[in-house]
């Protein structure tokens, strides 16, 4: 493949993951964001009404696994349509719902389509990308959070003008459509990514060593996933709770467009806030990525995540919403990081199950945060979700501090650079 043929096929690799991947998050970031007309139309509490989406978490997670298996031996391009047109279905089916079994069910569909997407979707731009694979990490990684950023304010503002399950039906036509999409875009799948990335690109002979530094690492996005998944659950709900600031303003918005819900909308539209400083958390993480040593980068992110975490227990307003964002800035901006250190420490051959393992600790054990952040919010209330959070994080923090003690002496330096 000639150098210029090289990076077409990147931009189409690019142009298909990265809708894809703001697709994904924007579905699984749908429930949150309508807890609270959810209870009020089903008479549920806090806990029975976010038990509501624990299958289609799980199976979100799940599924990542075996669709990582599939797409090292099938078409990626083939993965990513199936995972978007299931995702649209899934939604569709959401928004038909007339009862909780219902709902359940079309959130599980939903959850098997968008399992599809990360081990695919990584796996296809970690062999694509060489070099810059970073960046181009952190740029899909932009993508996914406009995704996240995008769910809870275009949730709450379908919701307040028409309803709940307006919400579903409308955002389910873009993953049919995308799905249609991505299946007729040409993709040159036969790129073979070099054995060796460099001087500290572990070799083949270190299989052994990788394997355990890997499951390292899988400890890790374990705990991250499961971090993640505890602040995306309650998120709108806590500014709801503790954040009015901004309710006289989405007030007046809403009943000029004849609408209901201010308060619903303005916790949605600030949690949307939040997300989108992720996307500069994930263009600072794809570059430090590029630049830095990975194990020490990933170490770092998750250190400075703790403070801000923890202060969101105590805080209100705008000081909580400030905190809210300097947490996601660390917390999502370590993931072009924490990629490219599984595209370091496992082979070509099996990236895409590497990928699909991680997502299913990551998005499978996260789905236990639904009982857990239940649990928590009965027995202490909502801020304390925040404060097991940060014990999450500082049990990231251990965990990355053993994986560099392990492999420093072997790998001195492990980077994309």
């Amino acid at each position: 493949m000639s150098s210029d043929q090289r990076r077409r096929n990147e931009r189409r690799v690019l142009a298909a993951t990265c809708f894809a991947h703001c697709m994904t998050h924007l579905y699984m970031l749908v429930f949150p964001a309508l807890v609270t007309p959810l209870r009020a139309e089903f008479g549920l509490s806090l806990g029975e009404a976010l038990e509501l989406s624990f299958a289609g978490y799980l199976l979100y997670g799940l599924g990542s696994l075996p669709a990582g298996i599939i797409a090292d031996r099938w078409r990626a391009r083939w993965m990513l349509a199936l995972g978007l047109g299931l995702s649209g279905t899934g939604a569709v089916l959401a928004g038909l719902s007339q009862s909780p079994l219902m709902l359940v069910v079309a959130l599980g569909v939903l959850g098997i389509g968008a399992s599809i997407y990360h081990p695919t979707g990584m796996a296809l731009i970690s062999r694509a990308f060489h070099d810059r694979r970073g960046r181009a990490l952190g740029l899909n990684g932009v993508f996914g959070n406009i995704g996240l950023a995008s769910a809870p304010f275009v949730t709450g503002l379908l919701t307040s003008m028409f309803g709940w399950r307006w919400a579903y039906l409308v955002l389910g036509v873009p993953g049919l459509v995308g799905g249609l999409w991505v299946a007729m875009t040409r993709i040159d799948e036969s790129v073979v990514e070099p054995a060796s990335a460099g001087s500290d690109h572990p070799g083949p002979a270190e299989s052994k060593h990788l394997k355990r530094y890997f499951m390292v690492l899988c400890v890790a996005m374990m705990l991250a996933g499961l971090a993640y998944r505890s602040g995306s659950l309650v998120m709108p709900s806590y500014f709801e709770l503790k954040a009015s600031f901004l309710v006289p303003t989405a007030s007046a918005l809403v009943d000029a467009l004849g609408g209901t819900g201010a308060k619903t909308a303005a916790a949605t539209a600030l949690t949307s806030l939040v997300y989108a400083t992720g996307i500069v958390g994930q263009i600072i993480g794809g570059r430090v990525a590029d630049s830095r040593e990975l194990r020490l980068s990933y170490l770092f992110f998750h250190l400075a995540a703790i403070p801000p975490v923890v202060a969101m227990m105590w805080l209100a307003e705008v000081p909580l919403l400030m905190a809210a964002m300097l947490y996601i800035l660390f917390g999502l901006g370590m993931q072009p990081i924490e990629n490219s250190l599984i595209a370091k420490l496992t082979p070509p051959a099996w990236r895409s199950t590497a990928y699909g393992l991680k997502f299913v600790l990551a998005f499978g054990v996260g789905a236990l945060a639904v009982g857990l952040v239940g649990q928590i919010e009965q027995r202490a209330g909502l801020s304390a979700v925040f404060g097991s959070i940060g014990a999450l994080e500082l049990g990231l923090v251990l965990v990355a501090t053993l994986l560099w003690l392990l492999s420093r002496r072997r790998f001195p330096r492990i980077s994309n650079a």
